[in-house]
């Protein structure tokens, strides 16, 4: 199963026209809307439920069994066949928004794509993962770039009658579906932390492309397994 071409076929089934990006907020019982800001924690959440069915879909339609994972812990879901236990996927959701030079450019960048402290170099590979990591064949990135909208700084509550003049959080969202090793960089992900940086581009289409300096995910981890901050 190639999981890129099966998301972006189940996308197409799901949004026929397109797919509908409008969020404006989260609907209570009492039929208010607290409004979405456009703070970076609440949107990946959003991105992530966005993409759950659309997961959930094709685990279904392939006969795997998907499993979500906290917060803390690796991957965001994971698919795989109790069958063949060695054969799990790895499926994490990440989003960054775009940033503009004074000529209103886009600057360069880039996704964190998880702790190379962690299970690549636990001697179990247990570490922060749902399973051990020797069991997970691929891994996947689902990407998110957004512009933010500067009318939703801070959340409100409205009423749902006001819903269609409300505004979303983000706009302009473009999306790719990549193997991690193929956008992985060879540098942190920012300053001396210890989270894995992906390359670093004005153009989304060089993480459609998977234009990054590891031809295999062995070359990833090994480089990762062995790379010495500062």
């Amino acid at each position: 199963m190639k999981f890129d071409q099966e998301f972006y076929q189940e996308i197409k089934k799901i949004y026929p026209d397109n797919i509908e990006w409008g969020l404006v907020g989260i609907l209570t019982k009492q039929s208010k809307v607290y409004t979405l800001s456009y703070d970076s924690k609440i949107l990946s959440g959003i991105f992530e439920i966005f993409c759950e069915p659309v997961i959930n879909n094709i685990a279904k339609d392939k006969g795997l069994t998907l499993e979500k994972t906290g917060q803390t812990s690796y991957p965001d879901f994971t698919l795989f066949d109790p069958g063949k236990p060695n054969e799990k996927i790895a499926v994490e959701v990440k989003s960054t928004y775009r940033k503009f030079t004074k000529e209103n450019k886009i600057k360069k960048f880039h996704f964190t794509l998880g702790s190379y402290r962690s299970y690549i170099r636990d001697p179990q590979g247990k570490k922060g993962i749902l399973y051990p990591y020797k069991e997970y064949k691929e891994h996947w990135i689902i990407g998110f770039l957004y512009t933010r909208n500067p009318a939703c700084k801070v959340t409100e509550i409205k009423q749902v009658i006001e819903a269609s003049q409300l505004k979303s959080p983000f706009m302009d969202i473009d999306f790719f579906v990549q193997e991690k090793h193929k956008i992985a960089g060879k540098t942190p992900g920012s300053g001396n932390t210890t989270n894995i940086g992906s390359i670093k581009t004005d153009n989304i289409a060089d993480f459609k492309a998977g234009e990054s300096g590891f031809k295999t995910k062995k070359d990833f981890d090994n480089y990762w397994k062995n790379y010495k901050l500062g």
